[in-house]
Parts: structure tokens; C-alpha cells; sequence
């Protein structure tokens, strides 16, 4: 019975490594167009202090750079604008 457990579970790892390999080799429009459409990446574009920030065109103080997701919470977020830290958007 032992014997049989070990060469159930070796298939199972063979097959589903198959399946992953034969998954590689479809053509998609790429992981990131993908993921956009679910709304679940978000541009980081640098981190300091501990935060990731990110250029919005719009936001509570004006363009420049925000902790990301905080464009719009007035009072909070602010980094800087245009050249904060160097930075350019």
C-alpha cells in the first residue's frame, strides 16, 4: 500500500509539472495587462522613508509625488513635486 501512495503522489507531481509547462506556452497579452484589468497593480516608482510613492497628475497639493493611494487624502501623503529627491515622473 506504502509503495502505491509514492508513485500516486510521483504522477500527480509529473502531471501537474506537464500542465505547468504546457500553461507556459500560451500566448497572452502578457501578466500585467492581465492583472490591470483586475485593478491589482499599482506604479510604484520609488520608495523612501518607508513608503511607496507615486506621481499623480492630480491630487490634493497639486501634481508631484504622494505615498501611492494618497492623492486625494487631503493633508496626507505629500512628498513633494516635480525633482523631489531627484525624482522625475
Amino acid at each position: 500500500m506504502r509503495c502505491s501512495k509514492i508513485a500516486i503522489a510521483l504522477l500527480a507531481g509529473s502531471i501537474l509539472s506537464i500542465a505547468g509547462a504546457a500553461n507556459a506556452g500560451v500566448a497572452t497579452n502578457g501578466p500585467a495587462t492581465a492583472a490591470e484589468g483586475l485593478g491589482a497593480i499599482e506604479q510604484v516608482d520609488f520608495i523612501f522613508g518607508g513608503r511607496k510613492h507615486c506621481w499623480y497628475a492630480e491630487g490634493w497639493n497639486g501634481p508631484g509625488w504622494y505615498w501611492c493611494g494618497y492623492n486625494m487624502r487631503k493633508g496626507r501623503g505629500w512628498g513633494g513635486g516635480e525633482g523631489f529627491h531627484g525624482w522625475r515622473h
